[in-house]
């Protein structure tokens, strides 16, 4: 995937512009539906997908697979109820980059390029990630019980 850089004529590129090659731009909206940031436009080829049956995951790959599929998982049930919904909510706003004397939250993923901690724009990505994070830590506790 590449970053794509446009003229002032042309400030958003979205869909196929030729055979195989997708151009985008994704918006990140709160919770009331108001645009809080953007991505930066990406350009990519689609390529045949890697066949798993010939070359199947192995080792930290299928460790990082399975770690990802018990926070996905995670995440549906903790937002089932509407505590949990509340609970990652307030979270989410907590370290969202909008809100004035907010800091990133204590689990979110390093930036290698920054070393700081990342601020999410997306809800489900930013509770996925945190879940996952906190299952990754050594003495990890469940995701309701961490303040």
């Amino acid at each position: 995937m590449a970053r794509a850089q446009y003229t002032e004529l042309i400030k958003n590129l979205t869909g196929a512009t030729a055979p195989n090659t997708i151009h985008r731009r994704k918006l990140y909206h709160d919770a009331k539906g108001r645009i809080i940031g953007a991505a930066s436009p990406e350009v990519y080829q689609v390529t045949k997908p890697r066949d798993l049956k010939r070359k199947p995951a192995v080792g930290d790959e299928l460790a990082n697979q399975k770690l990802w599929g018990k926070a996905c998982y995670l995440y549906d049930q903790s937002l089932q109820t509407d505590e949990g919904v509340a609970y990652w909510q307030n979270r989410f706003e907590a370290q969202l980059a909008v809100n004035k004397g907010s800091k990133p939250d204590p689990y979110a993923t390093l930036d290698k390029k920054t070393k700081c901690r990342k601020r999410y724009k997306r809800f489900d990505a930013f509770v996925r990630a945190i879940i996952r994070n906190q299952l990754a830590h050594p003495n990890h506790i469940t995701p309701q019980h961490t303040s």
